[in-house]
């Protein structure tokens, strides 16, 4: 009786995910509850969107040091129309690698998919766009940042993959 309970609970949970497009509320118990020791600053800010047919659906979540010197944010973004998933999509197909005295660009690997790292050595901040799925991207933002490997070390501690299966 209690498996039959689950089973049910869980196919209402996810049924308006999965009914049309994406919904950022699916994805609201996957986030991180503390990311590299920082927790949540504020509650999760999520948004489904329709225009021309198309729609789109993105999460955003904040976190904090505690001593809040440090920052990163976390977004998931879905759609194929959603500007994020085009922009990384565009990259992705050029297999850009760059770097200059103040910024480096490229492809890494994070979790089995090749992301796309920026980090401005500058201004110490940093930017990696995982692909999730066709149209779905997690978007990794973190200041400061010395080293642009403190972002894919980062996004190790990210289940990436259980967003994956839920639309």
């Amino acid at each position: 009786m209690k498996k039959v309970s689950l089973v049910v609970v869980l196919a209402l949970l996810f049924m308006p995910a999965v009914a049309g497009a994406f919904d950022y509320k699916a994805w609201l118990p996957m986030l991180p509850r503390t990311l590299g020791g920082m927790v949540p600053s504020g509650e999760p800010d999520g948004m489904n969107m329709e225009m021309g047919g198309q729609k789109w659906s993105s999460l955003n979540q904040e976190y904090k040091s505690r001593d809040g010197k440090r920052t990163a944010q976390l977004s998931i973004v879905a759609g194929q129309m959603a500007p994020q998933v085009q922009g990384f999509q565009g990259m992705a197909a050029m297999k850009m690698n760059m770097e200059t005295s103040d910024q480096v660009m490229k492809t890494v690997n994070v979790s089995g998919k090749n992301a796309m790292l920026m980090w401005d050595k500058k201004d110490k901040s940093g930017t990696l766009t995982i692909p999730i799925k066709k149209d779905m991207v997690m978007v990794l933002t973190l200041e400061p940042t010395r080293r642009a490997s403190e972002l894919t070390s980062l996004a190790q501690q990210i289940p990436i993959a259980r967003f994956g299966y839920v639309r």
